[in-house]
């Protein structure tokens, strides 16, 4: 049974209880100096048997004769290269498994704005470690355990639109009807986590449902994608039914033409801009989407023609 946030004393245990209690702070650091340092020392130990294995080579093919050069088995001179290689691999066997552990830790994402400030404000506030072991000060070696998931600017958007709605209570208090609907927001997005966020919030720290944030997020992309289907469709017809009506020559046609390509290009930008902000989708993913929603403007635009 994991027991509540305050029912950790300070200091180590309660950080501990933070990182496993919000994924958002779950961030430590990358050490990458000391990984490019032990990656160049292992190189060069591995360059220096590189150069004494080539030595040695050079010396069985001057002082062996060629039956003992093509084989290792039964010859007591063939020890130095056996042993040599033996340490080769062992070197090698470091170097490599360094390698991999570093490009492991280098495909780990470093923390959002909003989560460093978060954690950064509980270190700030409390200072629950010595000044020497304070490592949330080493913003440009930090790395999350945060999955990667499909979430990124608007997510983080909407977690500090809400905390800066309850930062600043005056506000609410001076105009209560016009952000009574953001304050349900607030407090629906504040409930459903494992529990109360008030201990948290003594701390300098903003914990909200990941759940129900998603559920927001999800909510509003739906919204604007149905917007960027649906004002370029109504805008389109209105200009061919106004076409229509006014029977315009061939110059009038010209310019509605022109018209339809540039509604076309804008709205084809946004929905390309609202996919590379408000989800993760990569770069062919986006030029594939564009390519489909486009098609289907195209056809909406042909069937009003005939």
């Amino acid at each position: 049974m994991v027991k509540p946030l305050r029912h950790y004393p300070e200091g180590y245990p309660f950080l501990a209880a933070l990182h496993d209690f919000e994924e958002n702070f779950m961030v430590y650091r990358r050490f990458g100096f000391l990984q490019a340092r032990l990656l160049l020392h292992k190189q060069e130990e591995l360059g220096y048997l590189e150069e004494k294995l080539c030595a040695l080579d050079t010396g069985y093919e001057i002082h062996l004769p060629r039956h003992h050069r093509v084989t290792l088995r039964g010859d007591h001179r063939c020890e130095p290269h056996r042993e040599l290689m033996q340490e080769i691999e062992q070197k090698f066997k470091e170097y490599a498994q360094l390698l991999a552990t570093a490009g492991t830790l280098a495909c780990f994402n470093p923390p959002s704005k909003y989560n460093y400030r978060n954690v950064r404000n509980y270190f700030d506030e409390r200072k629950p470690l010595c000044a020497e072991e304070t490592y949330i000060k080493y913003k440009e070696d930090l790395l999350t355990l945060k999955p990667g998931r499909e979430h990124s600017w608007l997510d983080a958007s909407v977690e500090q639109l809400v905390q800066r709605l309850t930062k600043y209570s005056w506000i609410n208090v001076r105009y209560p009807v016009l952000l009574r609907p953001l304050d349900l927001v607030t407090k629906y997005l504040r409930n459903g986590v494992r529990e109360n966020s008030s201990p948290a919030k003594k701390f300098g720290l903003t914990i909200y449902s990941r759940n129900r944030i998603e559920i927001t997020v999800a909510l509003i992309i739906m919204l604007t994608i149905l917007a960027l289907l649906v004002l370029p469709i109504y805008i389109l017809s209105k200009l061919t039914g106004s076409e229509k009506a006014d029977s315009p020559d061939q110059t009038g046609t010209n310019k509605t033409i022109s018209i339809t390509i540039a509604i076309l290009g804008v709205f084809t930008a946004l929905f390309s801009i609202v996919l590379s902000l408000f989800t993760r989708a990569k770069r062919h993913e986006i030029l594939a989407s564009a390519a489909a929603y486009v098609a289907v403007l195209v056809v909406f635009i042909g069937n009003l023609g005939h």
